[in-house]
């Protein structure tokens, strides 16, 4: 209990963590947004809404991983924390403004991405030591790509959000059973047109399939050539 108690202690408090965040990914998107008319561009709209999702998630999940006494901040209680530290999001939220003639109109993209920020880090429980995702769809493959003797890393900075490095990803086509892998010519039987040793079993395969997704975004991101085992 006295270990719990010193890692509530030493954890950055909510408030703080999140304007820290806000401050870094939000607010520099938050200036020069809109144009003369005061209008904002779906461009930016998407941009800033892009930059809230990952503040969301890093704090309703990753510092609440470590910190899981902390609060969990649902949709409301985020958007209301946000707005008052950064005033300006209230252009962007439509919760605070909602009437019988807004109702009926789709959420503004900023709180629908808040709102799925907020599901992924319920969905995930970072109060939950060892999650079963058994069975979970998978829609993106991450690789973190090391050297052999590991003591260098390739990270892309601002590939997924904007100010963050991050391990390489690429989406998966969720709607296709069937992974569409760009094949390697040298690995390929050019008269039967197969892949060479082909996994054996369902699951075996299906793994396979997503190895070789894998490899195919890390030829993407580096341009360098992989090998396929």
């Amino acid at each position: 209990m006295a270990s719990k108690a010193m890692d509530v202690a030493d954890a950055c408090p909510t408030e703080d963590f999140i304007a820290a965040l806000l401050e870094y990914l939000v607010e520099p998107k938050l200036h020069g947004e809109s144009s003369a008319k005061g209008d904002i561009s779906q461009i930016a709209q998407e941009s800033i809404a892009k930059q809230v999702h990952a503040v969301a998630l890093l704090y309703n999940y990753y510092h609440r991983k470590q910190y899981p006494q902390l609060e969990f901040l649902c949709f409301e209680s985020f958007c209301k924390l946000a707005v008052v530290i950064k005033p300006a999001l209230m252009a962007h939220i439509r919760l605070f403004q909602r009437s019988y003639d807004t109702e009926s109109q789709p959420f503004p993209l900023l709180e629908e991405s808040i709102m799925e920020a907020c599901s992924i880090s319920m969905s995930l429980d970072a109060s939950e030591d060892d999650l079963n995702i058994d069975g979970w769809p998978i829609s993106k493959v991450a690789v973190f790509l090391v050297d052999s003797r590991k003591e260098n890393c390739f990270l892309q900075f601002g590939s997924i959000t904007e100010g963050v490095w991050s391990v390489i990803e690429k989406d998966v086509d969720v709607s296709n059973n069937s992974l569409e892998v760009p094949v390697d010519s040298d690995h390929v039987n050019k008269k039967k047109r197969i892949i060479k040793k082909p996994l054996k079993g369902k699951s075996s395969s299906k793994e396979g399939h997503f190895q070789q997704f894998a490899f195919s975004a890390v030829k993407e991101a580096t341009a360098c050539r992989v090998l396929w085992p």
